[in-house]
């Protein structure tokens, strides 16, 4: 997989090669016990410590260039997931499906984005991504549902964040219990529980 992230700030990008080797391992970088240094980082990818610090002065800078990409790539299967076309709470139903399956594969990202939650440094270009590409996205098809009488919701911007806010903690507990956070039963099952919460007369 060959990758390029855009990272908002004074972060190098690094090779597609180093990249796709860091983007392998960054579940268990991004892991909220993970107490890992750039070195240590650097020993997983098979890169040497001189390399990492060539292209990230700190961890936080790491840690911000994956999610940045992993922001992306979820953004992507989101946007894949809904051709614009059809009643909102079709579309709603899949766009959740779809964030749910790639989030439930990497619960270390999961876990990485509630933390950086009001962050700022070199983490709050990582928000900002998350804003537009995730939450925006949300809040136009709440907005779109609102109009046509499919949803009820109050204020769009508040229900999206809910709805990004459910996604993280369910995967994240589910993982927690020892259960797979990927299981599609999980995700529709998911999908369908938020659509109920947002669907005028649900």
């Amino acid at each position: 997989m060959q990758i390029n992230v855009q990272y908002a700030g004074d972060v190098k990008t690094p090779p597609p090669d180093l990249a796709d080797r860091l983007l392998a391992v960054s579940d268990d970088v991004l892991a909220v016990d993970a107490d890992l240094r750039l070195e240590d980082v650097a020993r997983m990818v098979g890169a040497s410590r001189a390399t990492l610090y060539y292209y990230f002065a700190g961890r936080d800078d790491l840690l911000a260039f994956l999610l940045s990409a992993h922001v992306r790539e979820g953004a992507a299967a989101m946007a894949a997931a809904d051709d614009g076309q059809g009643p909102p709470a079709d579309r709603l139903r899949a766009v959740v499906v779809a964030m749910a399956g790639y989030l439930g594969g990497r619960p270390g990202t999961c876990a990485a984005l509630l933390a950086a939650a009001g962050a700022r440094g070199a983490l709050a270009p990582v928000l900002e991504l998350n804003d537009a590409r995730i939450a925006g996205p949300l809040r136009e098809l709440l907005t779109e549902g609102r109009a046509t009488g499919a949803f009820d919701v109050a204020a769009p911007a508040d229900a999206a964040n809910a709805i990004l806010g459910a996604v993280l903690m369910a995967v994240l507990g589910r993982a927690a219990a020892g259960r797979d956070p990927a299981d599609p039963d999980f995700t529709t099952a998911l999908a369908d529980q938020i659509l109920r919460g947002v669907s005028a007369g649900g």
